[in-house]
């Protein structure tokens, strides 16, 4: 079943004691985290929990994922809130956003950074030395909330708090669950790595945490060795993974794939490469939660949803061709920030959408287009259209600023072949770009590159 309501405690401990004791809950390769080892701890960690961190908000600045997630499950229904703070955050900005979210203690796996006015608990406090085990009877449960913080692409970050209600929505758990081993490449601490943690959890499935490892190559083996059969990403990692020879060997049953525009054309390779794994991509965002599926095997989304809300969220498109949601479950909130949702309870996801047919086709970001002499482009536009280049692996378009036109458009590609001629590349971009496109839309500038980046969040970085 999916979408249950868990308001008070909130639903980890109760998933983890549907595992068996034996039953490996999560592994990093080395150490396999066994459900009656975790559940142990947990006891004899409440009552220091419960005399110091009850009602509490904290903020969790920890790296080690099977170190977070031990907090995860231990804070459930104790702390009034967690704050989740993403590694690329720096710490000159963590005063700022912890006086946004009230936090009162900051729980690390490294040094405090100097100058906070809140206290500061080691993260192996009390994973290494627990009390021992009380006979006094549990507190009663706290509605715990979580702030986790959006990407912060287009503009700085904001703090969106989440119920578990909000959170769990489309979770499966039990019987609906067909994959026992999911991947973990995202952070823990962003939206789309707390789906996966939850999402393993609810189904009893075992958690491979592959964030010790700063290659890809180095996670995507772990993955294949550990014999990961789910695994979620973004269409730029999904690129990615299909250029690796380690993620080539992975015995998906289930591609989920967020966070970015999913073309048809990583789509088909995706189920050529993987032909017995059913593939879904998600319309979510930490603001709005998880939207909608879509499990066709296309582009886009069918326009029968305006009319047939997918799994309770309710969709609109207005004049301007911007995306709006109402989820069935709310009671997300921006914190110290503008209304997240209208009073009528609509989102306003930032999304353009454009109808052809049947289906509902992304642009992209309403404040993302270029303006080039008046003129919108859309750099996801522009980079699909480079894609079909087989000879590009990945490609990033942006403006460059300009006196006359106000921009023009500027596209960095990353060849397959690390010997590939810039020149001839460049070339090759330019031609087919002004064959399939408006002339101010055609790269101007055309920059040749060995790699690019991915943020934490595992979208390409724009910044």
């Amino acid at each position: 079943m999916a979408g249950e309501a868990f308001p008070n405690p909130g639903p980890l401990r109760g998933w983890l004691a549907r595992f068996a004791a034996g039953d490996v809950v999560w592994t990093d390769g080395v150490h396999n985290w066994q459900a009656g080892e975790v559940m142990t701890w947990l006891d004899a960690a409440e009552g220091r929990v419960n005399s110091r961190l009850r009602g509490r908000t904290l903020a969790l600045a920890i790296r080690s994922h099977s170190q977070l997630a031990r907090w995860l499950v231990l804070l459930d229904g104790r702390a009034g809130a967690l704050l989740l703070v993403p590694a690329d955050w720096p710490e000159t900005a963590w005063a700022g956003h912890f006086r946004t979210a009230g936090v009162e203690v900051v729980v690390t796996d490294g040094p405090a950074p100097a100058g906070l006015k809140v206290e500061s608990l080691p993260a192996n406090h009390l994973l290494d030395s627990p009390s021992a085990p009380t006979d006094a009877p549990p507190a009663p449960p706290v509605s715990t909330r979580l702030v986790i913080p959006t990407s912060g692409t287009t503009g700085t970050p904001k703090l969106v708090s989440h119920s578990w209600a909000t959170l769990t929505r489309t979770v499966k758990t039990g019987a609906d669950a067909v994959c026992r081993r999911w991947g973990l490449l995202y952070e823990l601490t962003r939206f789309a790595g707390l789906q996966v943690f939850l999402q393993a959890l609810a189904s009893r499935a075992t958690l491979i945490f592959t964030e010790h490892l700063a290659d890809l190559e180095a996670r995507l083996a772990l993955l294949a060795a550990q014999g990961c059969d789910a695994l979620s990403a973004t269409p730029t990692l999904w690129r990615k993974i299909l250029m690796s020879p380690a993620g080539r060997r992975l015995p998906l049953r289930q591609i989920t794939l967020g966070g970015e525009i999913a073309d048809d054309l990583v789509l088909g390779a995706l189920a050529r490469a993987f032909p017995r794994a059913r593939i879904t991509h998600i319309y979510a965002s930490t603001e709005a939660g998880v939207g909608f599926s879509v499990k066709d095997g296309r582009a886009g989304f069918p326009a029968v949803y305006l009319a047939e809300p997918p799994g309770g969220v309710e969709l609109k498109v207005d004049g301007e061709g911007r995306l709006w949601l109402r989820p069935a479950v709310r009671g997300q909130f921006f914190i110290d920030a503008a209304a997240l949702e209208s009073t009528d309870g609509w989102i306003d996801s930032g999304d353009l959408v454009e109808r052809r047919g049947d289906r509902y086709h992304f642009l992209g970001r309403a404040n993302g287009a270029i303006n080039v002499g008046g003129d919108k482009v859309f750099p996801e536009e522009v980079e699909r259209v480079i894609l079909e280049l087989p000879d590009i692996a990945l490609a990033r378009v942006s403006g460059r600023r300009n006196p006359i036109v106000g921009a023009l458009v500027e596209a960095v590609v990353m060849p397959r072949a690390a010997d590939a001629n810039a020149a001839e590349i460049s070339r090759r971009v330019r031609e087919h770009c002004a064959s399939r496109l408006p002339r101010f839309k055609v790269p101007a500038v055309i920059q040749v590159v060995s790699a690019l980046a991915t943020e934490g969040t595992g979208k390409l970085a724009r910044r």
